[in-house]
């Protein structure tokens, strides 16, 4: 059996002999963790109703009126920040490690992972570029996002990835959508964009989104769970990010979370005498 530590060059094994990760490969299982970093928060957090009722229109609400039930009550939110511990899957290393995350909706995401208690490294995630301070080996890696939308199966490189964080993903209003209803669920297709979102009207949340490819291939696939308040807000206590086809996937297990906190910088706090490289 291995036991990983992940660190920004290269994913080590304390016990094994597997080869070490790529340095941007690595840095998909540090993302994976900031992929979704929230949870049920610490003095704000209560248990979801554990028996939630049909709304009285259910079956009959239209789409536009689904949309602004789940959009309702979350227009002031612009931050968070988080613990949580997180579980990544890809074809060339698995590991779970333990993060916290600060982020805001207009600009940046930062996250700090840990394993067994030591530090490993810090990730700043702008709008363009990602920065990996790996502070075990005193290294300053950068790279594009695009490149690590490549390896991450979370839409990092999206304007919606601060409401992936949170599970509070609704269908865009700028696409044409099919609504249908079974006895639990509203479900949202768009023919034009092989997308689906399932929402649950009990709570108002998407607990699935799935997008296809033109041949009917499941290419991104979301999922959401374990639904309790936060300061008022329902949020998901397990999210799930997959990306079938490249064999990607990050399971984030909630422990805290705080809506709208005191402004902090998101800077790294590297030493100016750290080298600086580049992915490679």
């Amino acid at each position: 059996m291995n036991l990983l530590f992940l660190s920004g060059a290269g994913a080590r094994t304390i016990w094994g002999d597997r080869a070490g990760l790529p340095a941007l490969s690595c840095v998909l299982l540090f993302l994976t963790a900031g992929l979704g970093l929230l949870v049920g928060g610490c003095s704000g957090t209560a248990p979801a109703t554990k028996d939630p009722t049909m709304p009285d229109r259910f079956p009959n609400h239209t789409t536009d009126q689904v949309r602004s039930q789940i959009l309702q009550a979350s227009d002031t939110l612009q931050s968070f920040s988080a613990t949580a511990r997180v579980a990544v899957r890809s074809p060339e290393q698995s590991g779970t490690f333990n993060a916290k995350v600060r982020q805001r909706r207009a600009d940046s995401l930062f996250m700090q992972f840990s394993k067994f208690g030591f530090e490993g490294g810090r990730v700043l995630l702008t709008q363009d570029s990602v920065f990996f301070f790996d502070t075990r080996k005193a290294v300053l890696q950068v790279g594009p996002v695009a490149a690590i939308q490549k390896i991450f199966p979370a839409p990092v490189s999206s304007d919606q990835f601060f409401q992936n964080m949170l599970g509070l993903i609704a269908p865009p209003p700028d696409r044409s959508w099919t609504l249908q209803a079974d006895s639990s669920f509203y479900y949202l297709s768009s023919p034009s964009t092989n997308e689906r979102y399932v929402v649950d009207p009990t709570r108002w949340r998407v607990v699935r989104y799935v997008k296809k490819g033109p041949n009917g291939t499941v290419r991104r696939k979301r999922l959401f769970s374990d639904f309790r308040r936060v300061e008022g807000l329902l949020v998901p206590h397990r999210v799930i990010f997959r990306r079938p086809a490249d064999g990607l996937a990050v399971v984030i297990t909630y422990r805290t979370v705080n809506l709208n906190p005191p402004r902090r910088p998101l800077g790294l706090d590297v030493p100016p005498q750290v080298s600086r490289r580049p992915f490679r």
